[in-house]
């Protein structure tokens, strides 16, 4: 008998996520004034290491193991791809909406980006008197939206050469100029592959949730067209905890009390290759 899959759709209700995803927007709405500014259009290839840790948390009432917990790590390749604008931070907005302020010419990144191929595999111990080892295989998909602020590395040094007395140092500063830090994040949805078993009992779930991340790094254009970047990242795997449910079916019956809770918590470490397709000038220049 064929399987039945329940896929189920969770958007959260916190208003703390509420308030994040419209500021998130509002700032995007910012950026869409991109008809007044010098944009590039670019495409960013991603390859690099997904690490899970997670925390086990359930029972079986009544079965081989009354109660199932513990934590585990696995780590896994991952494979992204963002598709994004970039304009300089004084250009978001027509220069006469900004009267006396003036915005460093920092580049902003606004991005569409889909990572997949994290394949985790881990496993619980059950506490119970002839308990089993229950193994889980998850596998996340991202699509997010991210904003970036790239900060070049001269101006971050500049405060170091006031405050110590260096000197203009030019070799440091022509080695220093192609590079900046990043940092930023984004919000979207992760749609999750969830199935585990111990033989005795089975859980499966295909979900999709609310997804985050934060994020910092290193990009170094290596000329005009690419940019290497580098760096760490920071994903949440639903809203605010990150917590996962499973309800667990057991071999000649059910129980509605038998269920798994996965607290997932991901780190990456992403290396990307930006390359530019195209720029464009404003109507206004």
């Amino acid at each position: 008998m064929a399987r039945a899959i329940e896929i189920k759709l969770r958007i959260t209700t916190s208003p703390k996520a509420w308030i994040v995803f419209a500021t998130f927007l509002s700032f995007l709405a910012i950026g869409a004034s991109f008809a007044y500014a010098d944009v590039d259009l670019y495409i960013a290839p991603q390859f690099g290491i997904s690490v899970l840790d997670v925390d086990t948390d359930g029972s079986v009432v009544g079965g081989a193991a009354d109660g199932m917990n513990g934590d585990d790590t696995d780590s896994a390749p991952l494979l992204g791809f963002a598709i994004g604008v970039e304009v300089p931070m004084n250009e978001l907005v027509p220069r006469e909406w900004l009267a006396d302020i003036r915005l460093p010419a920092w580049p902003m990144r606004f991005e569409l980006e889909a990572t997949g191929l994290r394949d985790y595999d881990f496993q619980t111990k059950g506490s119970g008197s002839g308990s089993k080892v229950y193994s889980t295989e998850i596998d996340a998909t991202t699509l997010l939206a991210n904003a970036w602020m790239d900060i070049p590395l001269t101006t971050m040094w500049r405060p170091v050469q006031y405050v110590f007395g260096l000197g203009r140092q030019p070799r440091l500063r022509q080695w220093l100029e192609p590079s900046s830090f990043y940092l930023g994040g984004g919000i979207g949805f992760a749609s999750l592959e969830i199935d585990g078993t111990d033989n005795f009992v089975r859980g499966d779930d295909d979900v999709i949730d609310f997804a985050w991340n934060v994020g910092a790094g290193f990009n170094y254009a290596l000329n005009d067209r690419f940019t290497l970047s580098a760096g760490y990242r920071y994903v949440g795997l639903g809203p605010n905890t990150g917590i996962q449910e499973v309800d667990l079916r057991r071999q000649g019956g059910s129980n509605n009390q038998d269920h798994l809770e996965y607290d997932l918590q991901v780190h990456e470490v992403r290396v990307a290759i930006k390359i530019l397709i195209a720029s464009f000038r404003g109507a206004w220049r």
